[in-house]
């Protein structure tokens, strides 16, 4: 490694590895410092659902045209992540949930996201396995399932390409500081200069702010992961029922993801959709998820001079990956800030319209 850098990324993800890609493409010295392996994270692969429309309007307006973004960026990446587009019914089992997602896809709509209401009868022609369980749902035609370790491996193949280094296995030590400014990061008793260290792993963003005193306003949810064993039948539409998901890859893998143990998780997937319950489970995996204490991510300049923030987008991870990216890069390249960003602003305070809900 050299002893300096334009940008420094501590994460190893599939969303840090598109911000040290959109930034080495802007013609930024790049060094990219992994925790551990440089591989999707485990809340990236649990949902592994590209789509637009979002609760949050605001979190819609950085994420509408995604499933967009992700199918031309797979066009140019090798390996593909492979894209594949099944759409996405999310289901409203009551008269409030039904009202919430009705404005969600009012509001999505003048941002090119497309979306429409459907009853329940159509909602199991689109997703069979739901039989008698169907109710009305928002239905997104374009949403997309990836592979999240492939679209990790493409992505860091790019960025080097573009002349970023890249360190698995490297968890820095310590932010290096001048006075209150973040000037670099300790790792293996070096210190390694930046103009910019953004931190895109939400683990070890807490414990080095911490370690330097400071606070970062996420609250955590603990969520696990279901995966069964290649070759279940499709699917059709990927499935998002209030906590759960259900999605299905191109192998046939079905990836069940809910805050609730594995028994009981599983439990509520076969009574939404009795026709998974002869499956075979190939892998359990307890996953912590971030998210902003107001529900929204945190993205940009942090009250600490020269830290950057990319940090607790929940659940929903992967979405708005890409456009995180470009906009970070293009802002430590000096370009505008997109008002689009505002909200999610490390700097911001929450107000009580922000403090509702966000699936």
């Amino acid at each position: 490694m050299a002893d300096g850098y334009d940008v420094v990324v501590i994460g190893g993800g599939a969303l840090a590895l598109a911000v040290a890609r959109a930034c080495a493409r802007q013609g930024a010295g790049v060094a990219l410092l992994a925790p551990g392996e440089i591989a999707a994270s485990a809340a990236e692969r649990a949902f592994p659902l590209v789509r637009g429309v979002h609760h949050d309007r605001a979190r819609a307006e950085i994420q509408a045209d995604a499933p967009a973004q992700f199918a031309k960026l797979a066009r140019r990446l090798s390996p593909s992540p492979w894209p594949e587009v099944v759409g996405c019914l999310t289901l409203a089992p009551d008269g409030l949930t039904l009202e919430a997602l009705r404005r969600a896809s009012a509001a999505a709509k003048p941002l090119g996201a497309r979306s429409w209401m459907v009853p329940a009868q159509e909602a199991q022609a689109l997703s069979p396995v739901l039989h008698d369980n169907a109710a009305p749902a928002l239905f997104e035609p374009a949403a997309a399932i990836l592979w999240p370790d492939v679209l990790a491996v493409a992505l860091a193949r790019d960025a080097r390409s573009a002349g970023a280094t890249l360190r698995a296995n490297a968890p820095a030590m310590a932010l290096a500081r001048d006075g209150a400014a973040a000037v670099g990061v300790e790792i293996d008793g070096r210190f390694i200069r930046a103009g910019a260290v953004v931190l895109a792993d939400d683990a070890s963003a807490i414990r080095l702010v911490r370690e330097g005193r400071g606070r970062l306003s996420l609250t955590r949810d603990e969520r696990m992961t279901l995966v069964t064993q290649p070759g279940a039948a499709a699917i059709g539409a990927a499935l998002v029922a209030d906590d759960l998901a259900i999605t299905r890859d191109l192998t046939g893998a079905i990836t069940l993801s809910g805050p609730l143990g594995a028994e009981t998780l599983a439990e509520q997937a076969m009574r939404l959709a009795p026709a998974l319950g002869g499956l075979e489970i190939a892998s359990v995996e307890p996953v912590t998820v971030w998210r902003g204490v107001d529900g929204r991510a945190q993205v940009g300049p942090a009250e600490i001079d020269g830290l950057w923030l990319a940090l607790g987008f929940g659940r929903d991870a992967l979405s708005p990956a890409l456009a995180v990216a470009d906009h970070l890069a293009g802002e430590l390249a000096g370009r505008t800030r997109d008002a689009a960003f505002d909200a999610f602003a490390p700097t911001r305070r929450a107000s009580p319209r922000n403090l509702e809900f966000v699936r």
